[in-house]
């Protein structure tokens, strides 16, 4: 009896050796597994890197780029940079309620239109735009500090008459952005949609300034210098659309002018 007790007694300690040393051997399969698919997922896993290639971890987001470019319009509809005008004279493409003058500037390459304080501007001709168009104009200051020349608006007018100023919030105009130089910043409104964006007006006292408008349909976006700064369907689709530009009271003796201005279709 002692010898069949022994005797199961050391078939069940071997059976417990083997499954001890197949637990063994399967952790260590599983742990190899572990590792193995440990070291695929750190390969496949990417990096966050600078441009220099070392690991970003100030937690900051590199802007690559920051806006789609302007793309101006093909079919040429208008087009006036002053060059066969004379100067002293208003241009006959042009109309306000004030008065303006051709004139030439010293370091500004071209002729300019001299745009008078508390003034509106429109073209003196009826143009049919399309539903989807470019608007391109130059703005040059000069002035002791971009804040003396206070605001200068410019839009689209539901009519084509400048026998009175244009008041960018008068139930005339649709659409308008107003350059804020004295609040360093470019308002925009156009029916229920207003909006205000910060933008360095202070570097302009005396520069050139290019103005971009692109109108499809609904859709305008606005660039100045190819920094667009306005994007949002607010276009009244049925509206008439005439460009208007209006100044403020100048300080200091600022003074602005226009020049350049191209309307181009699809």
């Amino acid at each position: 009896m002692k010898k069949i007790l022994f005797l199961a007694a050391l078939i069940g300690f071997s059976y417990t050796s083997q499954a001890q040393v197949l637990k063994k051997i399967q952790r260590k399969l599983e742990d190899k597994a572990e590792k193995t698919v440990d070291n695929v997922l750190d390969k496949k896993q990417p990096k966050s890197e600078t441009s220099s290639g070392s690991v970003n971890t100030s937690g900051a987001i590199d802007i690559l780029t920051t806006s789609e470019p302007f793309l101006g319009g093909t079919q040429l509809i208008f087009s006036d940079d002053l060059r066969n005008e004379a100067v002293g004279s208003m241009p006959r493409y042009w109309q306000t309620n004030s008065t303006g003058s051709v004139v030439e500037i010293s370091g500004a390459a071209g002729k300019w239109l001299n745009l008078a304080p508390q003034a509106s501007y429109q073209l003196d001709t009826l143009l049919q735009l399309p539903s989807k168009f470019t608007l391109e104009f130059d703005l040059l200051t000069r002035a002791s500090e971009a804040k003396d020349l206070r605001k200068i608006e410019f839009g689209f007018s539901k009519n084509n008459n400048t026998q009175k100023f244009i008041y960018g919030v008068s139930k005339e105009v649709s659409i308008y952005q107003a350059l804020q130089y004295y609040y360093d910043n470019i308002s925009t409104n156009a029916g229920t949609h207003s909006s205000r964006l910060p933008f360095p007006l202070s570097n302009y006292a005396n520069a050139v300034m290019h103005v971009s408008m692109s109108v499809d349909g609904e859709r305008l976006q606005v660039y100045i210098d190819q920094q667009k700064v306005l994007d949002a369907a607010i276009i009244d689709v049925n509206a008439p659309k005439h460009f208007y530009l209006s100044t403020e009271t100048y300080r200091n003796n600022a003074k602005a002018f226009i020049s350049n201005l191209k309307i181009a279709g699809f």
